[in-house]
């Protein structure tokens, strides 16, 4: 055989395999997406196209999304679905609907879907709990606040004592420029710590402001971290573009250095004669649903 034939039957196979290569990575890849796009069964239907990684939203750029939204309850009824990126959303219309799903059937529909912070924080608190431990953490939560708020009053005791100190704070400025804003944000923090902790900081303590700081900027910067919540590819992507390690860090640092220490102080010197504030109201009534079997429904802490 002679070295251009050879080269060239050479070649040839080359381009087979390469060929064969692209070939089964695209039938992997388009078989991905139809098991990641395609509607499970007993999924009402919607729009028909999904494009990879988007989903529907491609049919939602260039026109008012209410009007597309509407054009698509005409065409396939009060309930249908489609993909939000690769998330698949059940939408539904009509006060019947409505209705029947969260009155008639709350309990079937009560459900939320967790939050990628939520995840990795291991948090099952009321905001992110569903079902039995929603309802049961909402149970103990307005009972604890209904009961500050009666008898002895702790709830009007610690607001007017922020107040007085937010009035004070404002007198020592004599007249200069300042932020008021941030003055009031910071109020309104201590205001919670002190019902929650049963401890509230001077305006100027810098580590306080600190946590002040770190929640603010969880919430400026909730909507653009949010995107990763329907597109879950976003949070590898390289740097922070998207402010989601930032948003973790953030939590992460309230939770730990904040949050947790002051439960675990709880802990150590609870007593059950001196409940003045949310968290030793709450291990009262983990220490009386202990021995019963809703206790699982119970943050224990």
């Amino acid at each position: 055989m002679s070295r251009q034939n050879y080269e060239r039957m050479l070649g040839t196979e080359l381009l087979s395999q390469t060929t064969s290569v692209l070939l089964l990575v695209v039938v992997a890849l388009v078989s991905l997406w139809w098991l990641l796009t395609r509607r499970p069964s007993g999924v009402p239907t919607g729009p028909g196209f999904a494009l990879p990684v988007l989903g529907h939203l491609h049919l939602l750029w260039g026109s008012d999304p209410r009007q597309t939204f509407a054009k698509w309850r005409r065409k396939y009824g009060d309930v249908f679905s489609l993909y939000m990126g690769s998330q698949l959303v059940v939408v539904l219309n009509g006060y019947r609907i409505l209705k029947d799903v969260l009155v008639k059937q709350a309990d079937s529909f009560s459900d939320r879907p967790r939050l990628t912070l939520a995840k990795s924080l291991k948090s099952e608190g009321i905001l992110d709990s569903s079902g039995p431990v929603w309802k049961a953490q909402r149970k103990t939560a307005l009972e604890i606040l209904r009961e500050f708020g009666m008898g002895k009053n702790i709830l009007a005791e610690k607001i007017q004592e922020e107040v007085e100190e937010y009035i004070k704070a404002m007198a020592e400025k004599k007249g200069q420029p300042h932020d008021l804003a941030r003055m009031t944000q910071v109020s309104v923090s201590n205001n919670i710590c002190s019902i929650v902790f049963g401890k509230r900081f001077e305006y100027e303590d810098p580590v306080f402001k600190r946590y002040v700081q770190a929640i603010d900027e969880n919430v400026k910067g909730g909507t653009l971290s949010s995107l990763t919540q329907t597109f879950p590819l976003l949070r590898f992507v390289p740097g922070d573009l998207f402010g989601v390690r930032k948003l973790f860090e953030n939590a992460a640092m309230v939770l730990n250095t904040l949050v947790k220490p002051f439960i675990d102080s709880h802990m150590e010197d609870y007593n059950e004669n001196s409940v003045d504030d949310f968290i030793s109201a709450y291990l009262r009534e983990v220490e009386k649903v202990k021995a019963e079997p809703t206790a699982k429904f119970i943050n224990g802490m």
